[in-house]
Protein backbone atom coordinates (compact mmCIF):
# COMPACT_ATOMS: atom_id res chain seq x y z
CA UNK A 1 0.00 0.00 0.00
CA UNK A 2 2.90 2.29 0.76
CA UNK A 3 4.74 2.04 -2.45
CA UNK A 4 1.64 2.43 -4.31
CA UNK A 5 0.99 6.19 -2.35
CA UNK A 6 4.90 6.88 -3.52
CA UNK A 7 4.03 6.04 -6.70
CA UNK A 8 0.89 7.56 -7.17
CA UNK A 9 2.67 10.79 -5.62
CA UNK A 10 5.91 10.73 -7.91
CA UNK A 11 3.42 10.46 -10.75
CA UNK A 12 1.81 13.30 -9.98
CA UNK A 13 4.74 15.41 -9.02
CA UNK A 14 6.02 13.99 -12.79
CA UNK A 15 2.87 15.54 -14.58
CA UNK A 16 2.89 19.02 -12.57
CA UNK A 17 5.93 20.36 -14.12
CA UNK A 18 7.73 23.24 -12.98
CA UNK A 19 6.75 25.62 -10.00
CA UNK A 20 5.38 28.63 -11.13
CA UNK A 21 7.89 30.47 -8.62
CA UNK A 22 10.79 28.22 -9.22
CA UNK A 23 14.08 29.60 -10.75
CA UNK A 24 13.65 27.27 -13.09
CA UNK A 25 10.21 28.26 -14.69
CA UNK A 26 11.05 31.70 -15.13
CA UNK A 27 12.29 33.25 -18.27
CA UNK A 28 14.05 36.52 -18.49
CA UNK A 29 12.43 39.34 -20.67
CA UNK A 30 13.65 40.89 -23.23
CA UNK A 31 14.89 44.02 -23.85
CA UNK A 32 14.77 46.08 -26.88
CA UNK A 33 18.12 47.74 -28.08
CA UNK A 34 17.58 48.34 -31.28
CA UNK A 35 14.83 50.72 -32.90
CA UNK A 36 14.93 51.62 -36.85
CA UNK A 37 12.43 53.64 -38.56
CA UNK A 38 12.41 53.68 -42.28
CA UNK A 39 10.64 56.00 -44.46
CA UNK A 40 11.12 54.77 -48.28
CA UNK A 41 7.65 54.61 -49.65
CA UNK A 42 5.72 54.09 -46.64
CA UNK A 43 6.99 54.76 -42.78
CA UNK A 44 7.49 51.31 -40.74
CA UNK A 45 9.06 50.38 -37.33
CA UNK A 46 11.97 47.48 -36.69
CA UNK A 47 13.02 46.50 -33.39
CA UNK A 48 15.92 43.93 -32.26
CA UNK A 49 15.56 42.74 -28.84
CA UNK A 50 18.00 40.35 -26.71
CA UNK A 51 17.87 36.93 -27.24
CA UNK A 52 16.52 35.03 -24.44
CA UNK A 53 17.72 31.19 -23.67
CA UNK A 54 15.41 29.11 -21.31
CA UNK A 55 18.28 27.76 -19.23
CA UNK A 56 16.15 24.56 -19.90
CA UNK A 57 17.10 22.06 -22.77
CA UNK A 58 13.68 20.19 -22.34
CA UNK A 59 11.60 23.33 -22.89
CA UNK A 60 13.41 25.58 -25.15
CA UNK A 61 12.23 29.56 -26.09
CA UNK A 62 10.32 28.69 -29.39
CA UNK A 63 9.23 32.30 -30.16
CA UNK A 64 8.39 35.78 -29.31
CA UNK A 65 5.41 37.80 -29.18
CA UNK A 66 6.19 41.38 -29.98
CA UNK A 67 2.84 43.61 -29.16
CA UNK A 68 1.89 47.12 -30.41
CA UNK A 69 -0.70 48.96 -28.52
CA UNK A 70 -1.74 52.93 -29.57
CA UNK A 71 -1.97 54.54 -26.41
CA UNK A 72 -3.80 57.59 -25.71
CA UNK A 73 -1.10 59.76 -24.28
CA UNK A 74 1.97 60.85 -25.63
CA UNK A 75 5.95 60.00 -25.06
CA UNK A 76 6.23 62.11 -22.08
CA UNK A 77 8.94 65.13 -22.09
CA UNK A 78 11.91 62.34 -21.51
CA UNK A 79 11.20 61.85 -25.02
CA UNK A 80 14.35 61.74 -27.35
CA UNK A 81 14.05 63.76 -30.87
CA UNK A 82 15.04 62.45 -34.26
CA UNK A 83 14.41 64.21 -37.76
CA UNK A 84 14.18 62.15 -40.68
CA UNK A 85 16.18 63.32 -43.81
CA UNK A 86 14.04 64.19 -46.03
CA UNK A 87 12.42 66.21 -43.36
CA UNK A 88 9.17 65.13 -43.91
CA UNK A 89 8.45 63.59 -40.15
CA UNK A 90 9.78 64.16 -36.60
CA UNK A 91 9.92 60.96 -34.59
CA UNK A 92 9.58 60.59 -30.61
CA UNK A 93 11.14 57.88 -28.84
CA UNK A 94 10.62 56.98 -24.97
CA UNK A 95 12.31 53.99 -23.51
CA UNK A 96 11.62 52.76 -20.36
CA UNK A 97 14.27 52.56 -18.32
CA UNK A 98 15.19 49.00 -15.92
CA UNK A 99 14.92 50.70 -12.78
CA UNK A 100 12.17 52.56 -13.38
CA UNK A 101 8.98 50.37 -11.39
CA UNK A 102 8.30 47.25 -12.38
CA UNK A 103 9.25 46.15 -16.08
CA UNK A 104 6.42 43.89 -15.94
CA UNK A 105 3.65 46.26 -14.63
CA UNK A 106 1.10 46.13 -17.41
CA UNK A 107 -1.67 47.03 -15.36
CA UNK A 108 -1.34 50.84 -17.34
CA UNK A 109 -2.48 48.77 -20.72
CA UNK A 110 -6.09 48.77 -19.75
CA UNK A 111 -6.26 52.05 -21.64
CA UNK A 112 -4.53 50.90 -24.48
CA UNK A 113 -5.48 49.39 -27.63
CA UNK A 114 -3.74 46.35 -28.56
CA UNK A 115 -3.43 46.73 -32.78
CA UNK A 116 -1.13 43.58 -33.02
CA UNK A 117 0.53 41.23 -32.23
CA UNK A 118 3.71 39.45 -34.36
CA UNK A 119 5.20 36.56 -33.77
CA UNK A 120 8.67 35.52 -34.78
CA UNK A 121 10.53 32.13 -34.23
CA UNK A 122 13.03 31.66 -30.95
CA UNK A 123 15.99 32.19 -33.70
CA UNK A 124 14.72 35.75 -34.67
CA UNK A 125 14.96 38.04 -31.97
CA UNK A 126 13.73 40.98 -34.12
CA UNK A 127 10.00 42.63 -36.04
CA UNK A 128 8.82 44.70 -38.12
CA UNK A 129 5.70 46.99 -37.79
CA UNK A 130 4.26 48.58 -40.75
CA UNK A 131 1.12 49.77 -39.48
CA UNK A 132 2.79 53.03 -38.46
CA UNK A 133 0.35 56.10 -38.72
CA UNK A 134 1.18 59.94 -38.59
CA UNK A 135 0.04 61.50 -34.86
CA UNK A 136 -0.75 58.15 -33.22
CA UNK A 137 1.17 56.82 -29.94
CA UNK A 138 2.59 53.50 -30.07
CA UNK A 139 3.55 51.81 -27.34
CA UNK A 140 6.04 48.45 -28.07
CA UNK A 141 6.49 45.52 -25.39
CA UNK A 142 8.51 41.68 -26.04
CA UNK A 143 7.65 38.47 -24.49
CA UNK A 144 9.60 35.31 -25.19
CA UNK A 145 7.71 31.83 -24.73
CA UNK A 146 8.37 28.56 -24.53
CA UNK A 147 6.15 25.73 -24.80
CA UNK A 148 5.05 25.72 -21.54
CA UNK A 149 6.16 29.44 -20.07
CA UNK A 150 5.98 32.89 -20.94
CA UNK A 151 8.25 35.77 -19.91
CA UNK A 152 6.99 38.54 -18.90
CA UNK A 153 6.39 41.93 -21.13
CA UNK A 154 9.92 43.69 -21.70
CA UNK A 155 10.46 46.96 -20.77
CA UNK A 156 8.33 49.54 -23.25
CA UNK A 157 9.30 52.12 -25.97
CA UNK A 158 7.12 54.32 -26.93
CA UNK A 159 6.90 56.16 -30.10
CA UNK A 160 5.35 58.76 -32.25
CA UNK A 161 5.91 60.01 -36.03
CA UNK A 162 5.25 63.78 -36.50
CA UNK A 163 4.91 65.76 -39.71
CA UNK A 164 7.84 67.81 -39.97
CA UNK A 165 8.77 71.08 -40.96
CA UNK A 166 11.97 71.05 -42.90
CA UNK A 167 14.60 71.77 -40.64
CA UNK A 168 17.77 69.71 -39.60
CA UNK A 169 18.11 66.41 -40.84
CA UNK A 170 19.97 63.07 -41.14
CA UNK A 171 22.32 61.60 -43.69
CA UNK A 172 19.54 58.75 -44.53
CA UNK A 173 16.27 58.00 -45.17
CA UNK A 174 15.72 55.77 -41.90
CA UNK A 175 16.80 56.31 -38.01
CA UNK A 176 18.77 53.80 -36.19
CA UNK A 177 18.28 53.84 -32.35
CA UNK A 178 20.89 51.46 -30.58
CA UNK A 179 20.33 51.66 -26.95
CA UNK A 180 22.90 49.93 -23.95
Amino acid sequence: MMKLLIALALIALCHAGPLENSALSRLQRPFIHKVVIRSDNFLLFEFEWTPIESGIWTDPVIGYKMRVWEVPDAPSTRAQKYTMSDGKYTVLVEHQEKTEESMDDTKNLDNNILLEEILTPGDLPRAAFFNVRIGVNFEIRVSAYTRTHQSSYSSFTRMRVLPNKPEETLDSRSITITKD
